[in-house]
């Protein structure tokens, strides 16, 4: 998810009358509901460095438990030796840190990116695939459930009535995006049983994907693979799945040639690979041999072509990696 979700989710937690139980309660929890995207810094070795570390090892359990270590005794530290106000239980620091990052981690599942959380031990992908990276709906609930109390503050302050504390906006907020999220996950289920079930013309549904749409919150940009193709689709909304129906397109695999094999050994594309579930490569000549573009399924939708998140690969005419490139 994006860092103004993030947060405003931690904040959320602090409203919730967590912010009592420690000195630096709420600072606690945004800098931990935000600091596994620590690994953001891997942008400065590029956008291949980033797209194999992010959401890697500070995306983890054990990177979860470290952060929240390192985070807890740093900010004990700052309290007792530096500013030097009464002692601050570092054991509530840590549960606070805990709870901060797991609530990153949990939020970042919730769509189709998704996390590594078993690294080292596995660097296998986890994703719920049930809302968008930015969620409007998700950020619209937060703002409300955390602006509306801190706008009736200010008014029985302007109307001299005595101060009062409330948790509701911020246990009505989490609670709201927990029922949003079965929500979705309902349609999810929904829509991805509606795409198994369809007959396509290049054969079976081998595997199939829905993901969510950015301002639709019950529409999924649906991906089946067969053996031959990928078929793009929307569904979720009681739309044909005709092929003649708009925003239906289907997409026929290259052939695995001695092109694409020679493509596919590329470190960029094995990085790229280990990343993508539904890729897509496509070649075409060059002057100087072939240039082969590597596309991951997910991310580019059947309303638009995306030409962002491509990795292309050039070769010679003896396929011979010339050279590698990656971008959003």
């Amino acid at each position: 998810m994006d860092h103004l979700t993030h947060t405003l989710y931690g904040l959320a937690l602090a409203n919730t009358g967590l912010r009592r139980t420690a000195p630096h309660a709420t600072l606690t929890l945004i800098m931990a509901a935000n600091l596994p995207d620590v690994d953001l810094l891997s942008l400065f070795w590029g956008q291949i460095h980033y797209l194999k570390y992010h959401r890697g090892a500070t995306h983890s359990l054990s990177g979860a438990i470290l952060g929240a270590l390192l985070l807890a005794s740093a900010i004990q530290c700052v309290n007792n030796c530096v500013l030097k106000k009464s002692p601050a239980s570092w054991s509530r620091l840590l549960g606070l840190a805990l709870l901060g990052i797991g609530s990153h981690l949990l939020l970042d599942y919730t769509n189709s990116y998704g996390i590594r959380p078993l690294w080292p031990f596995s660097g296998h992908w986890y994703a719920w695939d049930i809302v968008f990276i930015i969620d409007p709906w998700i950020l619209l609930v937060l703002i409300l459930g955390l602006g509306g109390p801190f706008l009736f503050r200010l008014i029985n302050q302007e109307i001299g009535a005595k101060p009062t504390q409330s948790y509701g906006g911020a246990v009505l907020c989490l609670a709201t995006i927990f029922f949003y999220w079965i929500a979705k996950d309902i349609s999810h289920r929904q829509a991805l049983a509606d795409l198994t079930q369809r007959t396509y013309a290049t054969g079976t549904a081998l595997r199939v994907g829905a993901f969510p749409q950015l301002l639709d919150p019950f529409g999924w940009y649906g991906v089946v693979e067969t053996e031959t193709a990928y078929h793009k689709l929307s569904v979720g909304r009681g739309l044909s799945f005709d092929d003649s129906q708009t925003g239906h397109k289907t997409v026929h695999k290259a052939d695995q040639s001695s092109i694409i094999s020679a493509a596919s050994k590329a470190r960029y594309a094995q990085i790229f690979l280990g990343f993508a579930r539904f890729p897509l490569f496509e070649a075409e000549p060059s002057e100087q041999g072939y240039i082969v573009s590597l596309r991951d399924l997910r991310f580019d939708f059947a309303s638009r072509v995306r030409r962002g998140f491509l990795c292309t690969i050039r070769l010679d005419e003896h396929f011979k990696i010339i050279s590698e490139d990656f971008h959003f």
